[in-house]
């Protein structure tokens, strides 16, 4: 398996890309997203550019590559919707489609690739066992970084 766990915040990752989970109404108002938009501002107007012209079903899957400040913020639009219910917001085909995505163009440009430990499992509801098992799978023949706040 290929992918590490360590302690740390991935808004200080060292990796060339930081991967996190988007939605697809064009909305990054919590969790990491909201971090990441706060912290690299043309994030969210290349999200919001993106976004502009798709219905948010045709978003699903997608990978977007944003460069920010000598790295890439890879925005993986694994949730249709988000809320603050119980539901479960992650799209796990979806999220696996974008991850894989990222795991092939990282590869294919020698880049490092960062995400946050539970990447779709906090605000998004989803199962941590359901998305290991996905990262651990698209990621058996590429090295990842889980970024874990202790």
């Amino acid at each position: 398996m290929a992918v590490t766990i360590i302690e740390g915040d991935l808004l200080e990752a060292k990796e060339d890309i930081l991967g996190h989970q988007v939605n697809c109404q064009a909305v990054m108002g919590s969790g990491i997203a909201k971090l990441l938009k706060t912290k690299y501002p043309n994030l969210y107007t290349s999200y919001l550019e993106y976004c502009k012209d798709k219905a948010p079903e045709q978003l699903l899957g997608n990978l977007q590559l944003v460069d920010v400040q000598g790295k890439f913020v890879a925005n993986l639009f694994g949730q249709l919707t988000y809320g603050r219910s119980s539901t479960v917001y992650t799209d796990y085909a979806a999220l696996k489609e974008a991850l894989l995505s990222l795991k092939n163009y990282a590869k294919e440009h020698g880049l490092t690739v960062a995400l946050p430990y539970g990447i779709g499992c906090g605000l998004a509801n989803g199962s941590w066992e359901i998305v290991q098992k996905i990262l651990e799978e698209t990621f058996e023949d590429y090295e990842v970084t889980l970024y874990q706040i202790q």
